[in-house]
C-alpha cells in the first residue's frame, strides 16, 4: 500500500503542476487517531516551490480522493505543519480479510524476487567446537531470513561454510598430540577437545612457541601430512552429531549445502593465479597481500609468510565458486566482527571484476550477544550450550505453565516449543545490528515482547475458534466497536511488513509487527464478546476476526522459525 500511495501522490503532483522530486516518504502515523498512512510529500514540495505546505497538502488530500474515491480511502486528510494522513476505507479492509481466510497459509505471498536465485550463508559451526548461542545468532537469524526470502519469490539455497581449515585446527592438533587422551576424549569428544583448545590458548599466551607449533600443525595439514589428515577427519566425525542435534531441538533447518572452507582447498591456487595476472598480488615480508590502503581497508594478506593459506583466500574461493553455480546474490549472515574481513574480500573481488554491484555480496552484519555475566568465550571456556540453554529455559516454562494451566496435556512437548520460540524471538525483535544482552525474565514473558506471549496469543485465538466448528464468513460482516477495525487496519499491514522484511533483511519488522499484532487482538478480546454475542451476524463477524488473526499470528511466527501453539 506504501508504494501505492507513492505512486498516486507523484500523480497528483503531476496533474498539480509539481516537479517530483522522488524526495518524499509513506510512513505509518505515530498514533492510531491519525489513520493508517501518513506523507511528507507536501512539506518536500513546499520547500522546492515557497508555497505554505498546509496549502500544499489541501490540494494534494483532494486530488487524491479523487484518484481512489472510497474504496480504498475513507478520508485523506492535511494536518499541521503540512502531513497528509490516509485512512484505509472499510470496504478496502473487509475485503482484505475476507482475503486472509481464503489464502490461509498463502497469505501476502509475493514475486519480489522473481526467481532470482540467492545463497543464503549461516550458522556456520566451527568442527571440533562446542556451540552456544552466540554461534547461534547466525543460525537464528539466517533460518528466519531463508523462510522469509523463499515466500517472496526468491529461488533460494543456504550454505553452512562450516569453520574446518586454518590456525585453529593447526593448534588443536598441536594440544591433541601433547596432552590428548584418545579413550577419555572418544567419551565426549568435544568437551574433551574444547578443553585441549582453551589449554593451548591459555598457555601459548604464556609461552608463544606453542602458537608458533600450532601454525606450524596446520601448515602440515594443509601439505597432506597423512596423521594430520587422519586426525582432521576424526575431529570432523566427531563434531556432526551434535550439530545435528541442535538442528534438530532449534528446529532450525537443515542447511542445502555444507561446503566448509575445507572445500576450497583445490579451489584456491586458481584464485591466487587471477589476482597474479591482475598484478593485485604482491609480496611482503615473505607474504603474499593485496594491498588495499587505497580503499583503506588496508592490506589483505592472502598467503602468509610460512606459505599457508588464510581464511581470506578461502573467502574469495568460496564467492567465486558459488558464482559459478548462478546465485545472482550472496548474503553472509557473519556477526559484525567481521566486517572489516568481508569489505576486504568484497572490495578485492570487485577488483578482480567478479562483483559488478553491491548487491551481489551483502554482508548481513548482527551484533554480539553476551549473558548478564559477561560475553561468551571458546577460547576462555566461558562457554553455555544450546541444549543446556533450552534445558533451562524448558524448565522455566514448566513452572510457568503448571502455575497458568496444571491440566495441560503434553506439558513436557509444549514446554520444548515455548522454549525454542523463546530463544529464537528474543533474537530475532532485536535490530540484529544491535549488541543484545540475554535475560531469562524477558525472553520468557508471557506478557511482555516476547515469544511466549505471541505463541499464547494465537492460542488463545485458537481457543475460541474450537468452541464452533465452522468460521461462517457473512456476506456483509458487521463491526462496532473501535477495537474491532483497529485489528483489522493492524491486519491490513501484513502484506508490506513481509515485503519490507525481505527487502531489508531486518527480520525485527516482522517480530514488531506480530507483537503489536498480539496486542491489537488481546484488546478485542478482553472488551467485545465473540461466543457470548447473541445476534448471529455479530457472533459470526467477530468469529471471523478471531479467525483471521490467529492465520497471520501463525504465518509471521512461522517465517520466523518459531511455532504457533494450539494450545498452552
Amino acid at each position: 500500500m506504501k508504494e501505492r500511495i507513492v505512486l498516486i501522490i507523484k500523480k497528483a503532483l503531476q496533474t498539480l503542476g509539481y516537479a517530483d522530486s522522488g524526495a518524499f516518504g509513506v510512513s505509518d502515523p505515530p498514533d492510531d487517531s491519525l489513520g493508517d498512512y501518513a506523507s511528507n510529500a507536501a512539506l518536500i514540495v513546499s520547500k522546492q516551490v515557497g508555497k505554505n505546505p498546509m496549502a500544499i497538502a489541501a490540494e494534494l488530500a483532494l486530488r487524491l480522493t479523487d484518484f481512489e474515491g472510497k474504496e480504498i480511502f475513507s478520508k485523506v486528510q492535511a494536518v499541521a505543519p503540512g502531513f497528509i494522513n490516509f485512512t484505509l476505507a472499510p470496504v478496502f479492509l473487509i475485503k482484505e480479510l475476507k482475503t486472509v481466510l481464503r489464502q490461509k497459509n498463502k497469505y501476502a505471498r509475493a514475486n519480489l524476487g522473481a526467481g532470482q536465485k540467492i545463497l543464503v550463508e549461516y550458522f556456520q559451526p566451527n568442527i571440533a567446537k562446542p556451540l552456544h548461542l552466540g554461534h547461534l545468532r547466525t543460525a537464528i537469524i539466517g533460518d528466519a531470513l531463508f523462510k522469509i526470502l523463499n515466500f517472496t519469490g526468491f529461488k533460494v539455497k543456504s550454505d553452512t561454510h562450516l569453520g574446518d581449515w586454518g590456525t585453529q585446527f593447526g593448534l588443536l592438533l598441536a594440544a591433541y598430540k601433547l596432552w590428548g587422551k584418545p579413550d577419555a576424549i572418544a567419551k565426549d569428544p568435544i568437551n574433551e577437545l574444547n578443553k585441549l583448545y582453551v589449554r593451548i590458548n591459555a598457555e601459548s599466551e604464556k609461552n608463544p612457541a606453542l602458537r608458533e607449533k600450532g601454525k606450524a600443525e596446520f601448515l602440515k595439514l594443509e601439505k597432506g601430512d597423512e596423521e594430520n589428515r587422519k586426525l582432521w577427519q576424526k575431529f570432523a566425525d566427531w563434531s556432526w552429531p551434535e550439530f545435528k542435534a541442535v538442528y534438530k531441538f532449534l528446529q532450525i533447518r537443515p542447511a542445502d549445502n555444507n561446503w566448509g572452507e575445507s572445500f576450497y582447498e583445490d579451489k584456491m591456487p586458481a584464485v591466487v593465479e587471477k589476482l597474479k595476472k591482475q598484478g593485485l598480488l604482491i609480496s611482503s615480508e615473505g607474504a603474499q597481500i593485496v594491498d588495499l590502503s587505497r580503499f583503506k581497508l588496508g592490506v589483505a594478506v592472502i598467503i602468509k609468510s610460512d606459505g599457508a593459506t588464510t581464511y581470506l583466500l578461502r573467502d574469495l574461493a568460496t564467492f567465486i565458486y558459488r558464482k559459478s553455480l548462478g546465485f545472482k546474490r550472496q548474503l553472509y549472515v557473519v556477526d559484525t566482527r567481521q566486517s572489516h574481513s568481508l569489505a576486504q574480500t568484497f572490495k578485492i573481488l570487485e577488483c578482480l571484476g567478479e562483483i559488478t554491484s553491491p548487491q551481489e555480496a551483502v554482508h548481513v552484519d548482527f551484533g554480539y550477544l553476551s549473558l548478564p555475566e559477561g560475553a561468551m568465550s571458546t577460547r576462555r571456556g566461558t562457554v553455555i550450550g544450546p541444549m543446556e540453554l533450552l534445558r533451562r529455559a524448558q524448565e522455566e516454562v514448566l513452572k510457568i505453565i503448571q502455575q497458568k494451566n496444571p491440566d495441560l496435556q503434553d506439558k513436557e512437548n509444549i514446554a520444548w516449543q515455548v522454549a525454542r520460540g523463546a530463544i529464537k524471538y528474543f533474537d530475532l525483535v532485536h535490530n540484529r545490528k544491535s549488541d543484545i544482552v540475554f535475560r531469562w525474565e524477558e525472553a520468557l514473558s508471557f506478557e511482555g515482547n516476547a515469544g511466549p506471549y505471541l505463541q499464547y496469543t494465537h492460542a488463545r485465538a485458537k481457543s475460541i475458534l474450537r468452541k464452533k466448528d465452522d468460521v461462517d464468513i457473512p456476506r456483509e460482516p458487521r463491526f462496532l466497536f473501535p477495537e474491532e477495525w483497529l485489528l483489522i487496519r493492524m491486519m491490513a499491514k501484513y502484506s508490506e511488513v513481509i515485503s519490507e522484511t525481505a527487502l531489508t533483511l531486518y527480520p525485527h519488522y516482522l517480530a514488531e509487527y506480530l507483537f503489536l499484532l498480539a496486542g491489537k487482538f488481546n484488546n478485542f478480546y478482553q472488551k467485545i464478546p465473540v461466543l457470548k454475542e447473541k445476534d448471529n451476524t455479530l457472533r459470526a463477524s467477530r468469529l471471523m476476526l478471531t479467525a483471521a488473526a490467529a492465520q497471520i499470528l501463525k504465518n509471521g511466527l512461522e517465517l520466523l522459525g518459531i511455532e504457533a501453539l494450539e494450545e498452552m
